[in-house]
């Protein structure tokens, strides 16, 4: 018997059915598949501990496979095994294992067997959606720290192509593995040399690579990706390197279209084999196994799986968490020390109720650590600082990189947990492909940025999120694989309704955004109040208009609505902290209400505008409609009223509208 023959052998095997796929596909990448054809054999078939039958397993090592677009590879030898697949729409209780007539279904809409890595569609064996380059290795750090957090013994391969090392999230990602010793995490970078249009930079080049990963903190080996006993010597060192802190990471030089000449060189990426020279690549395939000596090799046992080790109840998979009720609002202050505060009946900030909520989230969840706090180099300013000093095992502090951010969460999203991001709501938009990327796969994203809108003032545009509510409301009235709006988005105008709201997202199977004030702010809630999913409050009466707002906006209206009330007109104020809006019930009341809304809002066009303009008119309700947002780049103010005096949305300048 011999391992490499083996190996060899099934590298043949797996690569002629991603090419035949691929050609069923009428698409795809099959030269990219070709070059990882050992790596993932060597991976699957005998260095990974996991079970084909039970890809769900908590323990099972994991293969995350960021440079998405080779995946059929990774679908071959998942056929091969008999790997679990979920027909689409269908529940867990429908699965079976896939095989080679599933894999030719590559990209059909119909089928589970999707074009990226996709673990919402019925491919459990991956973790996120991948295929967005750069992310990869992030989502790998993400379940590796869910791993730590929890005490299970699993590691993560994440393999990542030359040219998409010129991502600087990977090198993000890698600042962080270093930082948190996650030797769990095994990055392997597939140098074939050759990019999309053109060979790969220098910079990314084989030597490149391996000299920046040793300047990172990385043990690095250098192997032939093409040498099974290459691949097998350097993941043998791994339970040796694990005793250290430092982690292990691989430079594998390959080829594109390894095996098949007719497949190599520039000018194949993404094209798939035309049916008329299939008989072409497959001739040079066998070519190759002649050449190797495996053409007539029958595998006998070689290559062997071993099933992940038992760790009773201590991980759960994703979508299966239990709901957590938090301590009151006055108790969940006193955690932090803000009882003092509440008690004088001193305005508070939102972002410190959302930092106060955390900790009573962690509290109220110390027995199943589900919730894990991350911030990126802001949390004396977000708050998450009162978590991560309360619960440290289960904070990642993430530096200045929100890209790697979100997309550790997602891992740890992927790992059961419940992730709660946090950076200012500016940087949040660095971050918008992952978050977009995590929502894909189906992440439990809870994302809360601070400091919204341009009440900050003094800072400048600069650090103002303006078209952050457009984008997260896009995805409000987009449907998830669970039926679910893809997003929830909340704006929460004062401490309480924060305080509540952040324990609302911990119970929302799904993701969600938080806008939270920098600002002190007048409590306009009790304690008591509850808060839903595209829910809204009056906070005001009135009879002749309706002011439809949020967050900062809400206090600014309520001023308006004083000054209006001094010459005779009663203005409602309506906060509506969430989207997707109920706005049957807001455009009800502005019918009987004069007939008249004016939405308000410190942000760029695309929020409660077109909430409430759409809602107009989808019901032909006789509304007419005003919108009061942001309608220029900002400045500087010194303080908050300045620079919405200069916006035209000071409450001086919202009784003007009227």
């Amino acid at each position: 018997m011999s391992y490499a023959n083996a190996v060899n052998k099934k590298a043949i095997e797996i690569g002629k059915l991603s090419v035949e796929m691929t050609t069923a596909a009428g698409s795809g990448h099959p030269s990219t598949a070709l070059s990882l054809a050992h790596i993932v054999t060597a991976l699957m078939y005998h260095q990974m501990r996991w079970d084909p039958k039970n890809p769900w397993d908590p323990a099972a090592d994991r293969l995350i496979l960021s440079e998405g677009h080779a995946v059929p590879i990774v679908y071959a030898a998942y056929a091969d095994l008999g790997g679990m697949i979920v027909p689409l729409g269908k529940g867990r209780d429908a699965a079976r294992p896939m095989t080679k007539q599933d894999a030719l279904t590559l990209r059909a809409i119909d089928s589970p067997i999707d074009g990226h890595p996709h673990p919402q569609v019925g491919f459990p064996f991956a973790d996120a959606a991948t295929g967005s380059l750069g992310q990869g290795l992030s989502v790998a750090a993400g379940l590796a720290s869910a791993a730590k957090i929890d005490g299970i013994d699993r590691n993560f391969y994440c393999i990542m192509g030359d040219g998409e090392s010129r991502e600087g999230q990977i090198w993000e990602a890698a600042d962080y593995i270093v930082d948190h010793a996650l030797t769990n995490v095994i990055p392997i970078f597939n140098c074939n040399e050759l990019a999309q249009s053109d060979w790969v930079s220098p910079q990314q080049s084989f030597e490149g690579l391996e000299g920046k990963l040793k300047a990172y903190g990385f043990i690095v080996r250098a192997i032939n990706g093409h040498s099974p006993n290459e691949i097998k010597e350097a993941l043998g060192e791994l339970p040796v390197i694990q005793n250290g802190k430092r982690p292990l990471a691989i430079v594998a030089r390959t080829v594109k279209g390894w095996g098949a000449p007719d497949e190599q060189g520039t000018g194949k990426h993404g094209t798939p084999v035309k049916k008329d020279k299939m008989a072409t690549i497959f001739a040079e395939l066998d070519q190759t196994a002649k050449d190797l000596g495996v053409a007539d090799y029958k595998l006998n046992g070689e290559l062997k799986i071993s099933p992940p080790k038992s760790i009773g109840d201590k991980g759960v998979g994703p979508h299966t968490h239990k709901p957590i009720k938090i301590a009151p609002y006055a108790e969940g202050l006193a955690m932090v020390g803000m009882d003092k505060d509440l008690a004088a009946g001193k305005q508070i900030a939102p972002r410190k109720a959302y930092g106060a909520a955390l900790v009573a989230l962690g509290t109220a969840d110390k027995a199943n650590k589900q919730v894990v706090g991350l911030d990126a180099d802001v949390k004396n300013s977000t708050h998450a600082e009162w978590f991560a000093k309360k619960f440290p095992e289960q904070y990642c502090e993430c530096k200045i990189a929100e890209q790697n951010m979100f997309s550790v969460a997602a891992g740890l999203s992927a790992a059961g947990k419940i992730p709660f991001c946090s950076t200012f709501a500016k940087f949040v938009c660095r971050g918008y492909d992952q978050v977009e990327m995590a929502i894909i796969g189906g992440a439990n994203l809870k994302v809360t940025g601070t400091h919204a809108g341009v009440t900050l003032a003094a800072d400048g545009p600069s650090q103002m999120s303006l078209p952050d509510v457009a984008f997260f409301r896009s995805f409000c009235h987009v449907k998830n694989f669970n039926g679910r709006p893809a997003v929830s988005y909340f704006f929460p105008a004062d401490a309480v309704s924060c305080y509540k709201i952040t324990e609302l997202m911990a119970n929302i199977d799904g993701a969600c955004y938080q806008r939270a004030l920098r600002a002190e702010t007048n409590t306009l809630y009790k304690p008591e109040e509850s808060f839903e999913v595209g829910g809204y409050k009056v906070v005001r009466e009135g009879k002749d208009l309706v002011f439809v707002t949020a967050g900062y906006m809400v206090h600014e209206c309520l001023k308006a609505a004083d000054e209006l009330a001094k010459a005779g007109k009663k203005a409602a104020v309506i906060d509506a902290y969430s989207m997707p809006l109920q706005t049957k019930g807001i455009l009800e009341i502005a019918v009987k209400s004069g007939g008249r809304i004016i939405t308000v809002e410190d942000n760029y066009s695309g929020g409660l505008d077109a909430e409430i303009g759409i809602a107009i008119a989808q019901s032909g309700a006789a509304i007419k409609l005003q919108s009061l947002y942001v309608h220029q780049i900002p400045k500087s103010g010194r303080e908050p009223d300045d620079v919405l005096n200069y916006l035209g949305l000071g409450a001086k300048q919202i009784v003007a509208a009227v």
